[in-house]
């Protein structure tokens, strides 16, 4: 598959969802829930992104080891954008699949020039995959029954 990142964010819009590094990991709980995603940017003190702190870092590095999600703050759970590996506009979709596969990432941050543009999941490249597969079957069908 030769589509880019640039095609699946133009496809599934480019906004993040955000939280501030001093909210707690309940509220980030809260605003995934509400949203219905797995992962939040972390914002810092000048609004820029400094992290991301999925569902997992919620469940596993709180939960999981009896921390009180009202009180655990984000900062402290995330996992820095400097540590991640992330993608640009022209990796294909296909690079975003194998990166997420090798490294069992579930979200991966979009980077131009130093700055955040998006953050794609893994569903939204499997939503792109199966989109683009089903484009392709049906091109094929109307050649074959000879209606294109």
């Amino acid at each position: 598959m030769n589509a880019t990142v640039s095609d699946m964010l133009r496809a599934k819009g480019g906004g993040v969802e955000t939280i501030e590094l001093g909210a707690t990991i309940l509220e980030a709980v809260q605003r995934m829930s509400a949203r219905r995603i797995g992962c939040l940017v972390v914002l810092d003190a000048d609004k820029s992104p400094c992290g991301i702190i999925s569902e997992r870092d919620c469940l596993w590095k709180t939960v999981a080891v009896g921390e009180a999600m009202e009180r655990t703050r984000v900062q402290s759970k995330m996992t820095p954008i400097a540590q991640m590996s992330t993608v640009t506009a022209t990796h294909t979709v296909d690079d975003c699949m194998s990166l997420m596969t090798r490294e069992r990432h579930r979200h991966l941050p979009v980077m131009e020039d130093g700055k955040l543009v998006g953050l794609i999941s893994i569903g939204d490249v499997v939503k792109f995959t199966i989109g683009s597969h089903e484009a392709m079957i049906q091109s094929l069908q109307r050649y074959i029954h000879g209606t294109m």
